[in-house]
């Protein structure tokens, strides 16, 4: 092998070497290419996860926090029932004020459950009011002796009382205003009460009425926009009232009287101008309700009894009034807090429950009541006229009729009702919208008396 040929094959050798390691330091570049675009995607979803596990932190931090306002929420609700357990369990008298005609063994009766249930005559004295001449019922209330005071009107009848010449026929609605008059006069004015319980002889009572009232009456002192608490649920049936709901109150636009407590601030308001006749539609009238409500449960304190079939009413209402299903079980009121009930504290959860649950048609609705699996379910019907109020209340059997525009029960335009294990909300069809009460609503005629 001469000289040229060694230099040849070492010029190829070199050639070979440098063509292979420029291959080599090539695919060395790609490699480190490929591992940069893989870290570079490595970073990326490793920044993805971070933002991920941040995003978590958030959430379970917002989680956290939700479940300390709640702890903090429920510690504060519970000490303020310990708080108001003085309150709620009202430790000044308040007086029961029972209105009495011609019904002597009614004012019996009614007499004796009021003692049977009463715990303590220091703090719920008994005042009956008489302003007929009937000795029967003047000898059954004395007969209670010191177990209650007696007072005796001159009667309405020899009482010189003006009644217009066109309301002859409604005679009687004038001596009760009259006698009204006197009795709430008597025992804030003259025995200085601040608070009265008013019922009359033909109601009946329920175990908890006294626990009721007085658990209740703070609630007036508290919030001026209510005026009332009311022991009456107007569509209170048993097949229209969930009767295990024993401590649900609500707050009502309609003042039901039947049971009732008013304060003495109230007395001093209406009585300078108290009316000589039909002193609970007068009541009910806007000038004097003022946009207030009262405060009245789901399952009545007070019912009608059979004596309630005769009196000035004849009987009005009668057929629906005796279907009251009365509270049987005791409910222990001063263990609740209900502050809920304060208007700041109602309105806005009241208003987003109801606007908040399906809104079913009428008929919807009605077949929805003939099935037998509705426990806890609540739906919503709309009403826009009172032609379909009216025709949503006859098919949902609530009472029909209204008073100054208020349908009863209603607050804020809606009625509630329970049927069959389902909680119905009988509601204006636009809240944002709604101006309140027309107090030209009057429902027909027809159906006025139910």
């Amino acid at each position: 092998m001469n000289l040229f040929q060694r230099f040849f094959i070492v010029v190829t050798f070199l050639v070979l070497f440098t063509f292979c390691w420029l291959l080599l330091r090539g695919d060395r570049g790609r490699d480190k290419e490929l591992e940069y675009q893989r870290d570079s995607e490595k970073f990326v979803l490793l920044t993805d996860e971070i933002e991920r596990l941040q995003r978590l932190l958030e959430y379970e931090r917002k989680k956290l926090q939700a479940v300390e306002s709640r702890v903090d929420e429920y510690i504060k609700d519970n000490r303020d029932i310990s708080q108001n357990s003085k309150t709620t369990n009202w430790n000044e008298p308040i007086g029961i004020l029972v209105f009495v005609c011609n019904r002597a063994e009614a004012l019996r009766q009614h007499i004796q459950k009021l003692l049977n249930y009463r715990k303590s005559a220091k703090l719920f004295p008994i005042y009956v009011s008489q302003d007929c001449d009937d000795e029967a019922v003047a000898e059954v209330a004395k007969s209670f002796g010191e177990q209650i005071t007696y007072i005796k009107h001159i009667s309405g009848a020899n009482a010189n009382i003006v009644i217009p010449p066109n309301h002859k026929q409604y005679t009687s609605y004038y001596r009760i205003s009259r006698h009204y008059k006197l009795g709430l006069s008597h025992v804030f004015d003259n025995q200085k009460l601040g608070s009265v319980i008013i019922t009359e002889d033909d109601l009946d009572i329920a175990p908890d009425f006294f626990d009721y009232f007085s658990a209740t009456r703070w609630l007036l002192d508290a919030d001026k926009s209510l005026y009332c608490v009311s022991g009456w649920n107007d569509n209170g049936k048993e097949n229209l009232t969930d009767v295990t709901a024993k401590t649900l109150l609500y707050r009502s636009d309609f003042f039901s009287g039947l049971g009732w407590l008013m304060t003495k601030a109230l007395w001093n308001e209406l009585g300078p101008q108290w009316p000589t006749g039909f002193w609970d539609d007068w009541i009910r009238d806007p000038a004097r309700r003022l946009n207030r409500s009262c405060i009245r449960p789901e399952v009545p304190r007070t019912a009608m009894t059979m004596f309630g079939k005769s009196g000035a009413s004849k009987g009005l209402f009668f057929k629906h009034l005796k279907q009251i299903k009365l509270n049987e079980t005791p409910a222990n009121f001063s263990q609740i807090n209900l502050s809920y009930l304060l208007k700041n504290n109602y309105d806005d959860p009241f208003m987003n429950l109801v606007y908040g649950l399906p809104k079913l048609t009428l008929d919807e609705t009605i077949l929805k009541t003939l099935q037998t699996t509705n426990t806890g379910e609540s739906v919503r019907i709309e009403y826009s006229s009172m032609q379909e109020y009216t025709n949503a209340a006859r098919k949902l059997h609530i009472m029909i009729d209204t008073k100054a525009g208020v349908g009863r029960t209603a607050y804020r335009g809606i009625v509630t009702c329970f049927i069959n294990g389902l909680r119905i909300y009988l509601a204006p069809s636009n809240p944002k919208e709604w101006k309140g009460y027309d107090v030209g609503w009057q429902p027909p005629a027809e159906t006025s008396e139910q």
